[in-house]
């Protein structure tokens, strides 16, 4: 049996991230196939990469996690400083390059301080790759933006899988990664829109490729708890799943839900599942339930009046996949190319770029002017088209043989 190691910032049943959900998902599928290990880091919470679970060996749904300890938390304003001095340099160094001045500018020290702050720094982690990938057959990375993902990966290039889980976003455009994305052996995408940036960026194209997606799972949870035991309520609400954080649309999320409270007096709420990263607005038709067990999640997702998608940067977005199988009309950011598309391609929803069409939106779903079975059948047909995990676990094995013959 072969033996293969996912490579992932965090990992446990309480960590809150579709990133981090589907290696995680992954990783339990695999373990029939492979003997699967999780090489990761001890933290939890990735505003700080402080450690809170024990280094070490444990076991997670019958998987291997090996942790490694994060020995210096993230510093979010050195970050910043960080980027504005990669990006300086970098603009100095092409200016120079024009000039035909050769390139004496080193980047590495910078880039290694940058990345550091960015964590989760894992030093262990990385000298354990050094020391022991011959036990490997394939070591598969998840998410580029991260330490153990930039520094494991080119310490074991030969046997790698990157899955970059990546979007059109600042870091990517750090010199850092001008390389990077040349050393993988195999480089697996969520989507096409995700392969086209990268490929546009890097110009990798030769390197060994495919569009995975993400495995959906097609039944439905049966809900021990119904929306207005949770809540306490019978009342319509919208929903928002995931993290609370002005990277993920916190912002325009709130202006526009309150903006539409006000103007139309409509009695709808707002519930939020995962934890928060920035300041709610106090507002009694705003209800944060901050992180929940999947069978509260998936009762309120079931019966919300749609599930609103504001963020900018989704690399697949996998609970809006979620909530079409739910059968939940979906209201996505227009600005997100990932979300765009999964509207356009399944006609379970709608787009917004402003309070006017977030209003359209809210007012065909919420005052009924639209077919909801129509909706709800398109979502499910799209998912069960695109979204099997059959396919993903089919590409992943081709590519895992890919890497160890």
């Amino acid at each position: 049996m072969k033996k293969i190691a996912l490579v992932v910032q965090r990992y446990g049943l309480e960590v809150n991230g579709g990133a981090e959900y589907l290696c995680r998902t992954l990783a339990e599928k695999l373990s029939s196939l492979y003997e699967v290990e999780i090489l990761t880091s001890c933290a939890k919470d990735y505003f700080t990469w402080a450690n809170e679970y024990p280094e070490g060996t444990t076991t997670i749904n019958g998987v291997t996690v090996k942790r490694f300890s994060v020995p210096q938390e993230r510093n979010r304003s050195k970050v910043h400083r960080l980027v504005r001095k990669l990006q300086s340099r970098s603009f100095s160094q092409r200016i120079l390059n024009l000039a035909g001045i050769p390139d004496r500018t080193d980047f590495e020290q910078t880039s290694y301080e940058w990345s550091k702050q960015q964590g989760p720094f894992t030093p262990g982690l990385i000298s354990y790759l050094e020391a022991n990938q011959n036990e490997y057959d394939a070591l598969i990375f998840f998410t580029y933006l991260y330490f153990p993902t930039l520094y494991g990966l080119k310490a074991v290039a030969d046997r790698s899988i990157l899955i970059p889980t990546a979007h059109d976003e600042e870091a990517i455009y750090l010199p850092v990664y001008k390389s990077f994305f040349k050393l993988p052996r195999a480089i697996l995408y969520l989507t096409l829109s995700e392969k086209r940036l990268v490929n546009r960026l890097f110009d990798n194209e030769d390197i060994y490729s495919d569009i995975i997606g993400a495995g959906i799972e097609k039944i439905i949870p049966e809900r021990k708890y119904s929306a207005a035991e949770i809540l306490k309520s019978n009342g319509p609400y919208m929903i928002y799943i995931g993290r609370i954080d002005p990277d993920k649309g916190g912002e325009i999320l709130f202006q526009n839900f309150l903006k539409y409270k006000e103007i139309t007096g409509s009695p709808v709420k707002l519930v939020l599942v995962g934890t928060a990263f920035m300041d709610i607005p106090e507002n009694e038709d705003i209800i944060s339930m901050g992180f929940v067990d999947d069978d509260i999640k998936y009762a309120l997702l079931q019966e919300a009046k749609a599930l609103i998608m504001p963020s900018f940067y989704e690399s697949l977005s996998l609970v809006t996949l979620e909530g079409m199988l739910a059968g939940v009309p979906v209201i996505a950011n227009r600005d997100c190319e990932v979300l765009k598309d999964h509207i356009e391609n399944s006609q379970a929803g709608f787009t917004f770029n402003d309070f006017e069409s977030f209003k359209s939106a809210a007012d065909k779903i919420l005052n009924d002017e639209l077919d909801l079975a129509l909706l709800q059948q398109n979502g499910k047909n799209y998912i069960n088209a695109n979204y099997s995990w059959e396919a993903v676990i089919s590409k992943m094995t081709q590519a895992i043989d890919f890497i160890a013959e």
